[in-house]
């Protein structure tokens, strides 16, 4: 290893001499290798992050960092987290999708250290006041910061201008409301023979929660301190018919994410509702003119649209490891380094001062200040609780995509919601 290299050599005590030592920390010890788990793919931030390895190891020369890409997001990472947790050997940090925070306290408590626990013991301590409250809230269960937001989305609305030019609408003023959309989507289908609308379908329900809960319903209701399920009320059921609809006639267009991102870029979809984090990967990649506004309203409705993306959760139990891994979660959330982490994937400019750093860059990158634009429509994107969450997610999502596919919405809705109360049981809430 190139570190024990510099051991050998008598570098690594000079290099070590300019670091802080914390708890856990002391000079002269060993190397610290942490392995740090992400979702970020080739065309997705990863080269950023191979970039800030490489920066952090420089700065840090007693601290190795392996990073590894996890395929299929979050689901994928927290199959393997799994595994790896069974075996006794997990990773040191990971990324954690926001949906999945629920699991995490109700079945890993003991298996995570609470990011508040390893701020007060390794610093820095200044550390969470660098972030607004309402971001701060979206790492917290039960009063406790568990974790730290990084990559935080909303859902955007990229539209392809010289598409809507072709169909003979003016890409200057795009549609605002669902009705309006509807009626655009279908001027594009008769005017280039493609779909007009295409929304987030991944294995979760982060667009569909976006599509009924800007709509006046909720995932989930807390009814008598009892967790029962929201979504087949009346705002639900009308937007997954709305939905259901459009994909019928053709203007909507019905596949996973990976398809509707490709296919947008391919110009075979005039839209493509998603996260804002593939801002940069369309503006590199498109040959056309790519735009974005806010994500559709209902008229009588304020929006409401769940953060996407994911929190930092350490999962290291030896204290060398919890040491550097702070340093690691600091250096990340650094307002510099977030500023880069902004541009190069679009999520949203979190610790205080990263909008600064942005500067001009900022100025002229109309797509990024409508995700700006709409945080304050942000809500948590919604988790179920009880050791049944993940199997009640899934209840949900296998009922939108029976629909979808030419299910009754309303009975699909139903169902699912009786079985979802029965996955949930007696979960308490308030």
């Amino acid at each position: 290893m190139r570190l024990l290299y510099r051991v050998l050599f008598g570098a690594f005590a000079v290099a070590l001499a300019s670091l802080a030592p914390g708890p856990g920390r002391a000079q002269g010890s060993a190397p610290v290798t942490i392995e740090y788990w992400h979702i970020n793919s080739e065309s997705f931030g990863g080269p950023t992050v191979r970039k800030f390895v490489a920066e952090f190891e420089r700065a840090n020369p007693g601290i190795h960092v392996v990073e590894r890409f996890q395929q299929n997001s979050y689901s994928g990472l927290l199959q393997n987290l799994q595994r790896r947790l069974a075996a006794g050997d997990p990773p040191d940090v990971t990324q954690f999708g926001d949906p999945y925070i629920f699991y995490a306290i109700d079945n890993l408590a003991d298996r995570f250290t609470p990011l508040a626990d390893l701020v007060a013991k390794y610093g820095p301590k200044n550390f969470f006041s660098n972030f607004p409250p309402n971001v701060l809230a979206l790492g917290q269960a039960n009063g406790k910061q568990v974790a730290v937001p990084y990559s935080t989305s909303n859902i955007v609305l990229y539209y392809n201008a010289d598409m809507f030019r072709a169909a003979g609408l003016d890409p200057n003023r795009p549609p605002e409301t669902w009705p309006q959309w509807i009626t655009a989507a279908r001027q594009i289908k008769t005017k280039t023979g493609k779909p007009g609308l295409y929304l987030h379908i991944l294995d979760d329900n982060w667009g569909f929660q976006a599509m009924f809960e800007s709509n006046g319903a909720q995932l989930y209701r807390c009814q008598a301190g009892v967790v029962r399920a929201g979504f087949d009320e009346p705002g639900a059921i009308q937007a997954l018919k709305f939905w259901q609809a459009g994909v019928k006639d053709g203007i909507f267009l019905n596949a996973l994410y990976e398809q509707g991102r490709q296919g947008f870029l391919n110009q075979q979809n005039a839209t493509f509702m998603g996260t804002i984090a593939t801002r940069g990967y369309f503006q590199d990649n498109a040959k056309f003119d790519v735009r974005g506004t806010l994500f559709p309203s209902w008229p009588g409705h304020k929006r409401r649209l769940p953060a996407g993306g994911n929190l930092l959760f350490v999962f290291s139990k030896d204290p060398a490891k919890q040491a550097a891994s702070m340093k690691w979660i600091a250096f990340l959330e650094s307002p510099k380094n977030f500023a880069e982490w902004t541009k190069a994937t679009g999520y949203l400019p979190l610790p205080k001062g990263t909008v600064d750093q942005l500067g001009d860059w900022l100025n002229q990158n109309a797509i990024e200040r409508v995700a700006i634009a709409q945080i304050p429509y942000v809500v948590n994107d919604v988790s179920f609780p009880g050791p049944n969450g993940l199997q009640a997610m899934h209840v949900l999502f296998d009922a939108v995509q029976g629909a979808l596919n030419g299910a009754d919405a309303e009975a699909a809705l139903h169902g699912a919601a009786q079985q979802v109360n029965g996955l949930l049981g007696n979960t308490s809430c308030k």
